[in-house]
């Protein structure tokens, strides 16, 4: 695979072109028309201009060295330069920090890091709040807050309502409205024609997909040119009825899609084709299972004729293990946050086992059953809140 790009490029728009034509399937994963010495030398033009920050970060704060110039490449963009992929950011550091041994590092670690260096970061600034006077910013709209508006305001906004809207819901969508967005079906069909997209994805493997929507792009030449205005413009994208901000991370026409929730596919490569509005409304379905309460976890299961759901007792990670007995393959596919009367437990994996391996199986709570659910046991579930969440073990309650 080639890098294609002009000698006149910013390094850093050089480094994000190399590195989405990186392929680690191959014994050497460089492109086969740039040397190594060029890309040492690319990242040490980089070096300049942020190597030292890094390395302030890197003794000044809790953060590694990796995970400091993991977050300086990544979130603190030069003035000229371009925001560094996590690719590109992978030969960085390995034409750095490793003297270019071996191989660059691959996305997947890169992208670890950042999630390390994130944690950190959102712990320091939590503990930077919490010495502060109360109250504190994480509560300041724990509970209604009155809004003192004039009463013409209010007659305005009443003529605004929708149909068994509340005020806070019209201002919420009104607010919305502010936003400058791209319907994701005007998005993907304007990067289809504009930049010759092979097939366009939402990476849900990232943590907060669903908050910010990760995409990627593959198109025949990564970074060759700038976006189209009506993407470049755009602060959000709309789905449906949801807006939510997102990025887009070009990568090269053949990069595998598998770990990735494809939203279209010309169908030229090996996935299968997928059409636009197909793709939007498989996005729309993903993103209303991403996170549920218990009740709506049983209606979801009836619907799709799970026998029974149960818990196991020792968490998964940092969340829980859901088992969706006897359920179907795509059972809470994207199933990822459980939400509690009083908190939000991560659902770390979820697992579909028979009825029977369930039966011989230990160590599970059961949360519900269906009424022909061939259990020893039927169980409804609570209709009290905090019935339900007792139900759950203790151990993966105190992780949420």
């Amino acid at each position: 695979m080639r890098a294609e790009f002009e000698d006149g490029w910013h390094p850093s728009t050089k480094l994000n072109v190399i590195g989405a034509a990186l392929d680690f399937t191959r014994v050497d994963p460089l492109p086969e028309n740039v040397t190594r010495d060029e890309i040492e030398e690319y990242c040490y033009t980089l070096e300049q201009l942020y190597g030292s920050y890094v390395e302030r970060v890197a003794a000044e704060t809790t953060l590694s060295e990796r995970e400091a110039t993991t977050w300086v490449l990544r979130n603190l963009v030069h003035d000229g330069a371009d925001r560094l992929t996590f690719d590109a950011i992978g030969l960085y550091v390995w034409a750095i920090g490793r003297s270019a041994d071996g191989d660059p590092l691959s996305r997947t670690i890169v992208a670890d890091y950042h999630d390390r260096a994130r944690g950190k970061i959102d712990a320091a600034e939590a503990t930077v709040e919490y010495t502060q006077p109360p109250p504190y910013p994480a509560d300041l709209f724990e509970e209604p807050t009155p809004l003192w508006v004039e009463g013409r305001v209010v007659e305005r906004l009443a003529r605004h309502l929708g149909p068994e809207e509340s005020f806070s819901d019209a201002v919420e969508r009104l607010l919305d409205e502010t936003v400058e967005t791209v319907e994701l079906r005007a998005l993907i069909e304007t990067l289809r024609d504009d930049r010759g997209a092979a097939a366009i994805g939402v990476q849900t493997v990232r943590p907060d997909w669903d908050r910010d929507l990760p995409l990627s792009v593959h198109v025949p030449d990564p970074g060759a040119a700038s976006l189209p205005p009506a993407v470049a413009d755009a602060d959000a994208v709309r789905i449906g009825d949801r807006v939510l901000p997102f990025g887009i991370e070009e990568r090269s026409t053949g990069t595998g899609t598998g770990s990735m929730l494809t939203v279209f596919d010309d169908g030229d490569g090996d996935g299968e084709r997928v059409d636009p509005s197909a793709g939007v409304d498989r996005l729309h379905d993903a993103l209303a299972g991403v996170e549920a309460t218990l009740p709506e976890l049983v209606e979801r299961a009836e619907a799709t004729g799970v026998a029974a759901l149960a818990v196991a007792d020792r968490p998964a990670g940092t969340g829980l293990h859901l088992l969706a007995v006897d359920g179907p393959a795509d059972a809470f596919a994207h199933l990822e946050r459980l939400l509690l009367d009083d908190r939000t437990l991560a659902v770390e994996r979820v697992t579909r086992p028979t009825v029977e391996a369930y039966a011989d199986g230990a160590d599970t709570t059961l949360l519900w059953t269906a009424p022909d659910a061939g259990l020893d046991e039927t169980r409804d579930l609570p209709a009290d809140p905090a019935e339900r969440r007792d139900r759950l073990p203790t151990a993966v309650l105190r992780t949420g």
